[in-house]
C-alpha cells in the first residue's frame, strides 16, 4: 500500500490506483498500513466508521492512542514481536477507544510488508463479543440457579449404570456424592445408588419411553452416602440423533415428599 503515497507516472497508473482506493474504501474491514513503531501511515474510509476519527487527524499518530487502555499492552506486544515475511501472529482482540464513539471490539490481523511498514486489518466483533458476554452471564445464571435448586439436573449414557455425563450441584443433598464423583464413577455409578428392588423397573419403563419417544416420570428409592434412603422422582427424555438412535437421556431428580405422611404429622 506504499504505492499510495506516491504520485502515479501513468494515466493508467492512476486509474488502477483509483480504482483499488474505491474498492479498499468500500470494504466493511479498517485496513491500515503502519510503520514498525505501530504509526498509521495510511487507512481506508473503514477506519473512520469504526473509530469517528478522520484520517488526516490519524495518520502519523500510534494506533495504541486509540486503543482502550487495557488494551494497550496486549497490542504493544505483538507489534514489537517477531513478525517476519511470511509468518502472522495470532489474531488478536482488542477495542477501539473513542470519547464522542462507541466502544468497538474488533479482531486485528497483523502482517509485514517490507522491512519498513505492517499491514493490519480490523474487523468489527461488537456483536459477537456482546453475544458471547449475554450468554456467559446466563449460563452462569443457570449455574448459579441450578445449584441452588433442590434437585439435580442430569445427562447421562443409556446403560444400566446411568452412567453421567453432566450432574448438577444438587447430588450432593440427594446422594451424598458430588459432580464430580458422579461423573467419574470415583465410587459408585449412579445406577448402584438405586434400590435393587426397583432397578429393573427404573430400566425398564425408561427404555420403553425411549423406544416410543416421549418423556418419562419415574418414583423409586435411592441410596445416600449415609446409609438413609430417599424416595425420589425423576423426569426425563432421550436425545437422539438424526436416524433416531439414542443419543443420551436428560432429566431431573428430586426428593419425593410424602405429603400425607407431613398432614398426619401436623
Amino acid at each position: 500500500m506504499s504505492w499510495l503515497r506516491r504520485k502515479p507516472r501513468q494515466p493508467s497508473t492512476q486509474l488502477a490506483a483509483a480504482d483499488l482506493q474505491h474498492l479498499l474504501d468500500s470494504l466493511s474491514d479498517a485496513v491500515l498500513q503502519l510503520d514498525r513503531q505501530g504509526r498509521l501511515t495510511y487507512a481506508n474510509q473503514a477506519w473512520h466508521r469504526l473509530t469517528g476519527h478522520t484520517l488526516d487527524a490519524s495518520i502519523g499518530r500510534p494506533l495504541a492512542d486509540f486503543l482502550h487502555p487495557q488494551d494497550r499492552s496486549g497490542w504493544l506486544q505483538q507489534l514489537n514481536g517477531n513478525v517476519t515475511d511470511g509468518q502472522s501472529p495470532e489474531p488478536l482482540q482488542l477495542r477501539l477507544a473513542s470519547h464522542e464513539h462507541p466502544l468497538v471490539w474488533c479482531e486485528l490481523r497483523l502482517q509485514t510488508l517490507d522491512k519498513q511498514y505492517l499491514s493490519a486489518t480490523l474487523c468489527d466483533i461488537t456483536r459477537q463479543v456482546q453475544t458471547d458476554q449475554q450468554n456467559k452471564a446466563t449460563q452462569r445464571g443457570l449455574n448459579a440457579l441450578m445449584s441452588r435448586l433442590p434437585a439435580m439436573i442430569y445427562r447421562s449414557r443409556n446403560d444400566r449404570d446411568w452412567t453421567m455425563e453432566y450432574v448438577s450441584e444438587g447430588c450432593l443433598a440427594l446422594t451424598g456424592y458430588s459432580a464430580d464423583d458422579l461423573v467419574r464413577m470415583t465410587h459408585k455409578s449412579y445406577g448402584k445408588l438405586i434400590h435393587p428392588a426397583d432397578a429393573d423397573y427404573v430400566w425398564q419403563q425408561v427404555q420403553e419411553a425411549l423406544a416410543q419417544h416421549r418423556s418419562f416420570e419415574l418414583n423409586y428409592r435411592l441410596f445416600h452416602t449415609n446409609g438413609q434412603m430417599h424416595h425420589v422422582t425423576e423426569k426425563g427424555c432421550g436425545v437422539y440423533s438424526s436416524n433416531g438412535n439414542v443419543l443420551a437421556v436428560e432429566g431431573v431428580i428430586f426428593a419425593r415428599v410424602d405429603w400425607r405422611a407431613q398432614v398426619k404429622s401436623a
